[in-house]
């Protein structure tokens, strides 16, 4: 059985709306996977990492694109490479973006 290869189309910056891994969700305390269930945001950052936009609910991990579930981008034009996280605004992560 051949391993899938799992492709990141998106560029730093991108907005994807997505969902958590079944399996990713369940490595979280039962108390927050309630919390993360279901479509958010998720933006790319320059290390290729996708974090929650908006750092809701204080969360500061971030997450690989196979964790993500059927991305669909934000918009129609992806953002350019060198623009900054969290869509131009101050990083409150705590991770320097």
């Amino acid at each position: 059985m051949a391993l899938a290869v799992v492709v990141d189309p998106y560029v730093t910056g991108s907005v994807v709306a997505a969902r958590l891994a079944r399996a990713t969700l369940e490595s979280f305390d039962p108390v927050m996977r309630p919390l993360l269930t279901g479509q958010q945001f998720f933006i790319k950052l320059a290390d290729g990492r996708w974090h929650p936009q908006g750092c809701q609910l204080g969360l500061c991990q971030c997450f690989d694109y196979g964790d993500l579930l059927a991305p669909v981008e934000r918009g129609f034009d992806r953002r350019a490479a060198n623009e900054t996280c969290h869509a131009g605004r101050a990083c409150t992560c705590g991770r320097g973006c």
